[in-house]
């Protein structure tokens, strides 16, 4: 079955975002290999784009990776509360997710996700200037990769407590949520 096809069955769509956020880490080139990840730090909400290196379907949840120097990881810090926004344009589909971002730094997680990853991945997370540093030009902006895990490596995991899945449609919009204090049983819902 194609991952978009059926939008009737709550418990095929379920099954559905799943197999699009598979798709989404073993294919760069799916729309779901990267999503919106919003934070809200201090009464003003904070969005950007980030790469889903892993999901854990058993767990309920997504993983990236950033540096450990970056405002989210402040603000995840002050607040974990985030949502994952994922939008296929061909297919038509958003999937927000929301959850507690858990951070791990310099633990034995990060090393065996490090160690998996190439040298090119690796050599951001050894920036010589912070990120959102003002800088005088962008040249000054060096990287030189270490022969060891990086202090600034960290994986974000957003356990999941709440699916919301649209599908747009002239024909009519369809929507779904999915809660985890329910089981992820779908129940449907006005778009």
């Amino acid at each position: 079955m194609n991952i978009t096809e059926n939008h009737n069955n709550t418990n095929e769509i379920y099954e559905n975002i799943w197999k699009c956020l598979d798709k989404g880490v073993n294919d760069r080139f799916s729309d779901y290999h990267t999503f919106s990840l919003a934070t809200s730090p201090e009464n003003i909400a904070e969005i950007r784009t980030v790469v889903l290196r892993g999901y854990d379907r058993k767990n309920q949840s997504i993983i990236f990776h950033t540096n450990n120097l970056t405002n989210k990881i402040i603000e995840i810090q002050n607040n974990s509360s985030v949502g994952a926004l994922f939008y296929d344009r061909k297919a038509k589909i958003q999937i927000r997710c929301n959850g507690n971002a858990i951070i791990n730094n310099m633990d034995q997680y990060c090393e065996e996700r490090w160690n998996k990853m190439s040298a090119q991945s690796k050599e951001c997370y050894y920036q010589n200037i912070s990120p959102g540093a003002n800088i005088e030009y962008p040249e000054i902006v060096k990287n030189k990769l270490e022969n060891k895990l990086s202090e600034n490596f960290t994986v974000v995991t957003i356990n999941i407590s709440k699916i919301d899945w649209l599908y747009l449609s002239s024909t009519g919009h369809t929507r779904v949520k999915f809660l985890k204090n329910n089981g992820f049983t779908g129940q449907w819902i006005a778009p």
